[in-house]
């Protein structure tokens, strides 16, 4: 099998993992067609970056491609899934290497041809900066814990009122030295399992009924059952930021990676313009 068949293979393989998180095979029939037609413009447009003047100068080395490897191999898991997934897709390690090694040669093209990018105007950051200050502002966020008793009538011990006196039940027994394993055995959330913890959430993300306790809860304190629409939460808040804008000196290092990813991605789709098709 060619080099070409084989990055066919590879990317059909990728793209459905990628895109649609299944195996080529379990694609449907329009998901298919995707996944072939991208899959088909990229082997192309790797055919063409190989082909290049730019590609003769450069070297991929085997510590290039055996770091490569190592890394699909800790994606896979273990070196016995990786072993696996090759067979599944029918492909050799070997061949895999020939795929990792024309990939890795792509990236190292377009890496050489856009390295000379324009530089980042000052007063062009203040304009985007101003332009779109709502993407460097940031909600009034809380750290929770909660713990969830929910309510669900096809269940006796999850009705309306039973549910209500288990929540109550449970706020006379917690403290926050115990909210913690509480959680991991009463609650009915999905971070039970990390003892309650819901991490830090943005006002606006959560249920107003909540979002109105926590406007007060003093910190590290447990509130008392609070009714939501699917149920009774008990609640803990660690820690809290304050709503705030981000100062255009604290902004610009994103700004100006922005400017550097679009940069770069504007010359690489110019240069690749720019080659005659070989194949």
């Amino acid at each position: 099998m060619d080099t070409s068949a084989l990055t066919l293979k590879y990317q059909r393989m990728k793209l459905s993992n990628e895109r649609f998180n299944v195996n080529p095979q379990e694609l449907t029939k329009s998901e298919q067609r995707y996944v072939d037609d991208l899959a088909a413009k990229t082997v192309t447009i790797q055919q063409r970056i190989c082909a290049s003047d730019e590609a003769v100068l450069i070297h991929i080395d085997q510590q290039a491609i055996n770091d490569a490897m190592a890394k699909l191999v800790e994606q896979c898991g273990d070196i016995y899934q990786f072993q696996l997934t090759l067979q599944k897709h029918q492909l050799s390690e070997k061949e895999m290497r020939e795929v990792l090694k024309t990939e890795l040669l792509c990236e190292a093209v377009l890496d050489a041809v856009s390295q000379d990018l324009p530089p980042l105007l000052e007063q062009d950051a203040k304009d985007y900066y101003r332009r779109n200050i709502e993407k460097f502002s940031r909600a009034r966020t809380w750290k929770v814990s909660q713990i969830l008793i929910t309510i669900n009538d096809d269940f006796a011990e999850n009705g309306f009122v039973e549910a209500k006196r288990r929540a109550n039940d449970l706020y006379q027994t917690l403290s926050v030295d115990n909210f913690s394993q509480s959680a991991l055995r009463h609650s009915e959330c999905p971070s039970a399992m990390e003892g309650g913890n819901l991490g830090w959430c943005e006002q606006g993300k959560l249920f107003p009924e909540i979002e109105s306790v926590l406007q007060w809860l003093p910190k590290q304190c447990v509130s008392a059952p609070i009714q939501s629409e699917i149920g009774f939460h008990i609640i803990v808040c660690h820690d809290e930021k304050s709503q705030r804008t981000a100062t255009f000196k604290e902004a610009y290092e994103s700004i100006e990676e922005l400017h550097t990813k679009r940069a770069r991605q504007y010359v690489q789709k110019q240069w690749l313009q720019s080659l005659n098709p070989r194949t």
